[in-house]
């Protein structure tokens, strides 16, 4: 009687240990061509520092602009008005005529005191021969060359008179107002024409006591001035301050120079905004102190402090002064500037150089 067939129970066929190796080869070629996920950088809530002292500050006031000299000119002659040279608004140079005078009573004074001074200068040319000749007495003389002084003195008077006849500019300037029309007689000494000098223009300010207090009333004062009417800047210097508040008030007067633009006609009058510099304070070169939000300030295990920048999109560390807490602030110190922008919220999760993305808190 034929036995039944056993299955062996002795090690693996050979068939089936090599299917077995393909699977582990299989398994381990799949695990090869996986490659870790790209972590995208972490997002950082950023803030520029701010900056509380030693830093400058602008100040900004209202101001007026007005004219460096305003002068009524006159003539020192009188006479009738001949001719008026000039209109209102005209810009003459100095040395320029603005208005004569009809001066024919003064070149008949100039020929008169010629034609005796010519008499005189004669007669003491003749008695000076008689002098030599030892005919007259040197007293008889003496009385004649104090005539011949006399007359020359009212000679140069009547030229100068007549020089005065025509009025000139004192200076290059703008001509404000005419006050007077030809053919109107006028004293020695009465206002003619209203003349502004342009060459410069001052802007006065009122200074309340705080700002009087701190910034530098000399020639270092930095000041802008901006037209209030127009897209108009110039830079103003410092010209004088008053001493003394304004009365009913607790003002003190500023006045800064600036030069006149070409392309306008800056008139005094104007409105005009000026913004002053207050330098930074000296504290005996203390460093510069800055605000930052409580949570930007990250503790060492050392008890020190510090914080993390965010720059070309990593994170650096910066060590600094914790100064005092105020509410939700720090205020601090080091080698910081405000041009830097320090990370604010998830301070404690970075590490130096880790990649980030920079974003403001809106």
């Amino acid at each position: 009687m034929p036995q039944p067939m056993r299955t062996p129970r002795g090690p693996l066929s050979h068939s089936r240990i090599t299917a077995a190796l393909c699977a582990l080869l299989f398994l381990s070629g799949c695990a090869d061509d996986e490659t870790p996920a790209q972590v995208p950088p972490r997002v950082a809530f950023v803030e520029p520092l701010q900056r509380i002292d030693h830093g400058p500050q602008t100040l900004r006031f209202p101001g007026v602009v007005e004219s460096v000299t305003t002068t009524q000119l006159a003539f020192q002659v009188p006479g009738r008005v001949e001719r008026m040279l000039v209109d209102e608004g005209e810009r003459v140079e100095k040395g320029q005529p603005l208005a004569k005078l009809d001066r024919t009573d003064y070149e008949l004074q100039l020929r008169e005191a010629e034609a005796r001074l010519r008499q005189l200068e004669a007669d003491l040319a003749r008695k000076r021969t008689l002098l030599a000749e030892g005919i007259l007495a040197p007293a008889a003389v003496e009385p004649l060359q104090a005539n011949v002084v006399a007359a020359r003195v009212a000679r140069d008077s009547a030229l100068r008179d007549i020089d005065h006849s025509t009025l000139n500019a004192p200076f290059d300037g703008v001509v404000a107002r005419r006050l007077v029309e030809p053919d109107m007689v006028v004293a020695t000494g009465s206002s003619v024409l209203e003349l502004q000098n342009n060459q410069h223009i001052e802007v006065t300010v009122d200074l309340p006591e705080t700002a009087a207090l701190n910034v530098p009333l000399n020639a270092t004062l930095q000041a802008e001035g901006e037209l209030v009417i127009a897209d108009l800047t110039l830079p103003l210097t410092y010209k004088e301050h008053s001493t003394q508040p304004r009365e009913g008030s607790r003002t003190y007067r500023l006045t800064l120079r600036g030069d006149p633009p070409a392309d306008y006609n800056l008139l005094p009058g104007m409105a005009m905004r000026v913004r002053l510099q207050r330098p930074p304070a000296a504290q005996d070169d203390a460093p510069p102190r800055f605000r930052l939000p409580l949570t930007a300030v990250q503790a060492a295990p050392n008890g020190s402090h510090y914080l993390w920048l965010a720059v070309d999109g990593h994170v650096q560390r910066r060590d600094l002064q914790l100064e005092r807490i105020e509410a939700d602030h720090a205020v601090v110190s080091g080698e910081l500037n405000d041009q830097m922008l320090v990370v604010v919220a998830g301070g404690s999760k970075l590490s130096e150089d880790q990649p980030i993305k920079a974003e403001r808190r809106k």
